[in-house]
């Protein structure tokens, strides 16, 4: 609107108006600059980046270690780590246990292209959106740094408020886990979201799809009861 004012003041303006139209326009742009320095400064920037690499990479590298303390530590006890299958390992399950394979396997190569996601939109986002995409997914991470600990536990001596916790751990792992999918879909920014290559984009949310389901849905929801 500062534009056509200032215009329709310079066709009609008499110098003293004239005066008081420049002064509109000035005002007009200052605080465009102003608006435009304040987009620059909700930009998470490096504050993006390196924030998807602590949480993706550093926590992730944690959890992962928890497993191999896990798997380890059972095969040193047992010689076998299939307990932590519970009955999806027995005799009569072996398409279940062919879908979790799979379905890892899915999820361990989908979240390669969600991390290059994650990196490639994080400077460019507001640090909102980066705290919301960051924070659930760290919250997916803490609290599933405690599940291998508490499943050996459970193998070691089986007892009811162990397995409650587990569930309540596996509960709140899935809802962080969706959280972040959802943020990853839809609290991107589309302009954002178009600036990245349509390659990185699809692969990074299927990638992300992949991860989520296979956390909420077979881990959270179908594993628990035959581990029992």
């Amino acid at each position: 609107h500062c534009d056509g004012v200032s215009s329709n003041v310079r066709i009609s303006a008499s110098p003293p108006d004239h005066a008081i139209a420049v002064r509109v326009a000035r005002a007009c742009a200052d605080r465009s600059v102003r608006m435009q320095s304040v987009a620059e400064d909700e930009k998470a920037g490096s504050h993006g980046t390196c924030s998807v690499v602590i949480v993706y990479c550093g926590v992730g590298c944690l959890l992962v270690a928890t497993y191999v303390w896990g798997v380890a530590t059972l095969l040193e006890k047992h010689g076998t780590a299939m307990q932590l299958w519970g009955r999806i390992g027995d005799p009569g399950n072996e398409e279940l246990l062919l879908t979790y394979y799979v379905s890892i396997i899915a999820a361990t190569i989908g979240f390669f292209p969600s991390l290059g996601y994650a990196l490639a939109i994080a400077p460019r986002l507001p640090k909102r959106t980066v705290n919301l995409i960051c924070g659930s997914f760290l919250g997916f991470y803490v609290t599933e740094l405690f599940w291998m600990p508490m499943c050996v536990a459970y193998i070691e001596q089986p007892r009811a408020a162990v397995y409650v916790t587990i569930r309540l751990q596996l509960v709140a792992s899935g809802s962080c886990v969706l959280l972040w999918a959802w943020a990853k879909f839809f609290a991107v920014p589309a302009h954002i979201a178009q600036e990245v290559s349509p390659c990185l984009r699809v692969s990074g949310l299927l990638g992300t799809f992949v991860f989520a389901l296979h956390c909420a849905i077979l881990d959270a929801t179908i594993w628990p009861p035959l581990f029992r």
